[in-house]
């Protein structure tokens, strides 16, 4: 049997700061963390690593107790203990610090050790210690039966297997309590659930009794198979999404009721749930308990019932008060103040939780810095005006005035009362007004950017969030169709930037370069461009064109579509999405003016687009000779402007047609317009761009060669003529040959030339290829 010398565990992070304890300390935390059986760390695997990397025949993992040290992980033995006194491991926990007997046979402390004397014949000892809570509980070991040498590299090494070993040590016990305690939890009536924020919250875990307590199981909610959404009532639902928007908005804690319905029963679950947030603000996960409350829902519904009727008996008050102790955390309030949010006084929640999580998520962190700032002295009173919840779903506007009326010795508040006002028909009010201002102004603005820019799409996108803000939604986009009828698409102007996968993204990098184009409208957008009409959706796939949205895109749980139009005919349209308040006609009805204004805004861009069309149309008539479709003369002499413009080689040539005349005598005019068009194909196709091909008038072409030696222009000029030479125009019943005479002239740079000088030159070569019986090419 080959047998180890042992190997103790001791984290040890610094070792100066190992601090000198009693063994019994040192002992409890070996009992602490379960170290004093021989169930295995599963590190076997780890001693063979470690073994082999040193070349060392054993290596262990051992932790040293009272009376002896036990191998918790090894390699190259099967002893599992060994006595406290016959214990290498233990010099590390004595010296707190890395021990190397580099030749144990010749070493006082352990010649006789019969570890040495005897099997496994130890002659080479390497220890590092093994800390947990700043205890050395014992080392990681290497030993071999020849003497050898360490240098500081290999202890360094050796050292950090250690604080690896002890990591895994703390992390094992953690790992053990966490199993702990969600086996506690499924044991329990109560399901806990996380979701996890990337570009919307996604369900990522929950406890595996949902099923008893919900209703339905976990492994087919965190599969995707069944959706909280598909066994929960609509309103549930609703409270849902606004729990999930709310920590969206910031706010940290939430609770709510919900309502499954399964085959066999309905369930009422009360749900808490807390957001975690990044450092930016960002939140980045939300935890949430869920447990059974269907008997105190049973109680409640009763005792409201009961209690509504008494209600119509009592007279309320003008104003609601409240008196908030802070210590206690209660905050006792009357009637009123419940009656303002449709709550029932004799189950009034009294803690700040509940009073918080009313306040609308827009509003709560100006409330809580009002209300921190008179804590903390800031103020003299607690004054603002916010929105709260009321239970029929609507939101209601209060005023609210308060004091700290006691504080305790040092002065730090402990109790702070004041009143609640209803002032909702109020601030509807000035707020209809401030935002009719507010969208007249908005109006305006997209206005002056379009005039100042001449950029409907950037004064689209410049306006967005102000589009957003003023509706009060989460998402928006701003659309105009573009194209014929059958084949029109909706061009999108302008549209929150949200970029959820792949997919998407290549979307959004086409919305970028101005070409996002939506061409399929059997969806909810789709339904306005269809019929011209408002869309309103406030129940998420409550539209019978509401198809949903790409998997991983944030939920839309309400929409308002709203047409464009210029006398009768769709031209575009807004898209606005999750509202934290229903959609509504009024909605439309109030943003009826941006309509307008957008209508004008596409009209004016048809019509400037259509006015260029026009323009270019015009242009190319002014610039295009009409039979040949080539360049005319006007057209001829501006684009060898352009070509003066840069330094090159080149030449200006005429060409002419033989005996045209002859043509047109014996065969026609058209048979002449024929043998014209023949001509100008040969010459444009031997001619590409950047030379510059033109009919001067009559039977005469003229071009410009650009970027060529002479002897490579004749060659092509001389390859033209053959071309047409051996064309045959047909004509009726006629065939008609034709051959061309050339004159052409070169230019050694084409920078700054005179052109029309050189076509003198060319016509006097052209005369002179005619003198000289046609058919040919003459240079001057």
């Amino acid at each position: 049997m080959s047998v180890t010398a042992f190997i103790t565990i001791f984290i040890l992070s610094d070792a100066n700061e190992i601090r000198v304890v009693d063994d019994e300390t040192r002992l409890k935390t070996i009992d602490d963390f379960m170290l004093n059986s021989e169930v295995p760390l599963d590190l076997d695997d780890l001693m063979l690593v470690l073994a082999g990397a040193f070349r060392v025949p054993i290596a262990l993992i051992g932790v040293v107790g009272e009376f002896e040290e036990t191998f918790k992980a090894r390699f190259g033995t099967q002893l599992s203990k060994v006595s406290r006194e016959h214990s290498f491991s233990s010099f590390v926990v004595d010296e707190h610090n890395q021990v190397v007997i580099a030749d144990a046979q010749n070493d006082p402390r352990v010649s006789d050790n019969p570890l040495v004397t005897g099997e496994p014949n130890i002659c080479f000892y390497a220890g590092t210690p093994i800390e947990i809570n700043k205890q050395v509980i014992g080392a990681v070991c290497l030993i071999d039966t020849v003497h050898r040498e360490f240098d500081d590299k290999h202890l360094e090494v050796l050292n950090k297997i250690g604080a690896l070993v002890s990591q895994h040590i703390s992390l094992s016990k953690e790992h053990e309590a966490l199993k702990r305690e969600h086996g506690l939890i499924e044991k329990s009536p109560i399901v806990l659930a996380t979701w996890r924020y990337d570009t919307s919250l996604r369900l990522v875990y929950i406890s595996r009794n949902s099923e008893r307590v919900l209703g339905v199981s976990s492994q087919d909610l965190l599969s995707g198979d069944v959706e909280l959404s598909d066994v929960i009532t609509q309103e549930a639902d609703n409270d849902f999404t606004f729990a999930m928007q709310a920590h969206m908005e910031g706010v940290e804690t939430h609770s709510c009721r919900l309502q499954i319905t399964t085959p066999t029963r309905t369930i009422w679950v009360s749900m808490i749930s807390t957001a975690n947030f990044r450092e930016d603000g960002i939140v980045y996960s939300v935890q949430a308990f869920l447990f059974d409350t269907s008997d105190q829902k049973y109680v409640e519904d009763k005792l409201n019932k009961t209690n509504q009727r008494m209600r119509l008996l009592l007279e309320a008050s003008e104003l609601g008060t409240w008196d908030w102790n802070l210590a206690a955390d209660v905050n006792q309030v009357n009637k009123r103040w419940c009656d303002i949010v449709g709550l029932e006084y004799e189950y009034y929640d009294t803690s700040a939780r509940f009073f918080r999580q009313l306040i609308h998520p827009a509003d709560y962190v100006q409330v809580e810095k009002q209300l921190n700032d008179h804590l903390v002295g800031k103020s003299k009173a607690f004054n603002t005006s916010f929105r709260m919840k009321h239970t029929d779903g609507t939101w209601v506007w209060v005023e609210s005035y308060g004091k700290t009326v006691e504080s305790d010795a040092q002065g730090k508040p402990i109790r702070i009362a004041g009143i609640h006002r209803d002032i909702t028909q109020r601030m509807e009010s000035e707020l209809h007004e401030k935002k009719k201002t507010q969208l007249l102004q908005f109006i305006n603005k997209t206005r002056a950017f379009y005039l100042q820019n001449n950029d409907l799409t950037m004064a689209c996108q410049h306006v967005l969030p102000e589009l957003i803000d003023i509706s009060d939604s989460q998402f928006a986009f701003i659309g105009q169709m573009k194209g014929k009828e059958a084949s029109a698409k909706l061009f999108i102007h302008a549209i929150s930037e949200v970029v959820w996968d792949s997919s998407s993204f290549s979307q959004y990098t086409e919305y970028k370069k101005r070409n996002l184009y939506f061409d399929n409208f059997d969806n909810l957008f789709g339904t306005t461009i269809l019929t011209g009409k408002i869309t309103i959706s406030n129940v998420s796939g409550g539209h019978p064109n509401a198809k949903g949205v790409p998997k991983g895109h944030p939920r839309i749980s309400r929409f308002l579509g709203l047409p464009i139009k210029v006398k009768d005919r769709v031209v575009g349209m807004i898209g606005l999405a999750n509202k934290f308040d229903v959609y509504s006609e009024e909605d439309a009805e109030f943003l009826q003016p941006l309509l307008d204004a957008l209508a004008g805004l596409f009209y004016a861009v048809e019509l400037e687009e259509a006015r260029a069309v026009a323009e270019e149309k015009l242009r190319h008539l002014a610039m295009t000779d009409s039979l040949t479709g080539l360049f005319n003369r006007r057209a001829f002499l501006d684009e060898c402007i352009k070509v003066s413009d840069y330094h090159g080689r080149g030449c200006v040539a005429i060409v002419d047609i033989d005996h045209f005349k002859k043509v047109n005598d014996t065969y026609g005019h058209d048979a002449g317009d024929q043998a014209l068009i023949t001509v100008a194909r040969k010459i444009a196709k031997h001619n590409q761009p950047p030379n510059v091909v033109a009919r001067l008038g009559g039977e005469e072409f003229a071009l410009v060669v650009l970027g060529k030696e002479k002897s490579e222009i004749s060659a092509q000029l001389e390859a033209l003529r053959v071309a047409v030479e051996e064309t045959i125009v047909n004509y009726k019943s006629d065939t008609i040959n034709l051959s061309i005479s050339i004159g052409a002239t070169f230019i050694e740079d084409t920078y700054g030339a005179d052109f029309s000088a050189l076509l003198s030159i060319a016509d006097k070569s052209l005369y002179e290829a005619k003198e000289q019986g046609r058919n040919q090419v003459v240079w001057g």
